[in-house]
């Protein structure tokens, strides 16, 4: 009795892994909002339980077998969404104990029309063809083949070696140069925290997709360049993050360089304020300036106040009435190279211009005394005249 009971139990356990469960037909590039599939074929007269097999392609994505019990000599359909490849990928039918039972490896490209079957059903060799027989059998395919057509030999389990083919060499492809690329903008101060970066501008009416282009401070000293690819679209900003830091706070260059190397824009400057950036005036000239960040976006205005601004000296006027006067002059910001701070102050004493001795005023002031002595002067000489007049007039009476 416990014989027959053994005997029983291994007949479950062979009918269970044993039976002919294979794959028939596999569905790769449906069209789109359709779902791909991978058909099964029963090839006994058996009924098989499929919640004890799975599907998955080669990167282990599991394909969903949508019945659970299979009838003898049927076809079942597992279907799954952006799983398999278009152009070659491998099919792995397994029990869920691990255990591979079949692969089914195709390739080549796969439009919507096409399929990989298997001729005759379950135990044939695969096929490639625009006759599609989705959850029935090959056979009408299989009537169709011509000679045309090559069978591609099932795949086995053990491993096949495929001799390694002399690669062929292809033509290198010349990188594309653009010109009308400017730096705009770079921080080379930020904030505590944060990163230098440099902001560049395509002037051109296309996009640009610049490769292995390079930042540069001062021509051979400091930093080694920098390589960046960046993609600009046209008459528009894009930014290159420096995750360490690359210029000096006073005292150096910004070099944008092609994927040869060669110089393509660059400028100088001089001091630096934290958290401001250096930016371009306009695109017609070379001069920037101190300003508010403006990164991905247009420029900002100078600075203009705290004394961030270039001065001016101020053209003199000296009037008849030894008054001083000065001429408004807009100021000049940052040209690209270093520059002093200037600061201007206010003061509540007299003006006071460079070039200009203020003794002028001081020395109109003496006018008036001068004019004073004379007048006391010519009175008092008026006076001695008179009073010499009437000495005499007395002395004549006396006689």
């Amino acid at each position: 009795m416990v014989k027959l009971l053994i005997l029983f139990f291994c007949f479950l356990i062979a009918t269970k892994y044993v039976v002919a469960l294979t794959i028939n037909e596999i569905y790769p590039a449906p069209e789109t909002g359709n779902y791909e599939w991978v058909e099964l074929y029963n090839n006994n007269e058996i009924t098989v339980d499929l919640t004890q097999y799975i599907l998955t392609d080669l990167a282990n994505n599991k394909i969903k077998i949508i019945d659970n019990i299979m009838l003898p000599l049927g076809f079942i359909i597992a279907t799954c969404s952006s799983v398999l490849n278009n152009n070659g990928d491998s099919v792995f039918l397994k029990s869920i104990a691990g255990e591979t039972i079949e692969i089914a490896t195709y390739s080549g490209s796969f439009s919507s029309d096409k399929s990989y079957y298997k001729c005759p059903d379950g135990n044939g060799q695969w096929f490639t063809s625009n006759m599609i027989t989705k959850n029935t059998s090959n056979y009408p395919a299989c009537l169709a083949l011509t000679p045309n057509i090559t069978p591609v030999s099932s795949p086995t389990l053990a491993p096949t070696i495929t001799p390694t083919s002399e690669p062929t060499p292809t033509p290198t492809t010349k990188i594309a140069n653009y010109d009308n690329i400017y730096l705009s903008e770079a921080i080379i101060n930020p904030p505590t925290g944060e990163h230098e970066w440099v902001e560049i501008y395509n002037n051109n009416d296309f996009s640009v997709n610049l490769v292995n282009w390079y930042l540069d401070d001062l021509e051979n000293a400091g930093s080694s360049p920098k390589a960046f690819s960046l993609t600009i679209k046209e008459k528009n900003y894009a930014v290159v993050e420096l995750s360490t830091s690359m210029f000096n706070n006073d005292l150096d260059d910004v070099r944008l360089l092609d994927n040869d190397r060669n110089l393509k824009d660059s400028f100088e400057y001089g001091e630096t304020e934290k958290g401001f950036s250096w930016g371009r005036i306009n695109f017609s000239t070379d001069q920037y300036c101190l300003q508010s960040p403006s990164k991905n976006l247009p420029n900002n205005s100078c600075l203009d106040s705290n004394g961030y601004l270039s001065p001016t000296p101020l053209p003199l006027t000296i009037s008849d009435d030894n008054e001083i006067r000065s001429s408004a002059v807009n100021s000049v910001p940052f040209q690209s190279y270093p520059k002093t701070q200037q600061t201007f102050h206010n003061y509540n004493q007299s003006v006071q211009v460079l070039g200009v001795n203020t003794n002028i005023k001081t020395q109109s002031k003496k006018k008036p005394l001068i004019n004073s002595t004379l007048s006391f002067i010519s009175f008092s000489n008026s006076l001695l005249t008179i009073v010499s007049l009437l000495l005499k007039i007395k002395i004549q009476e006396g006689l």
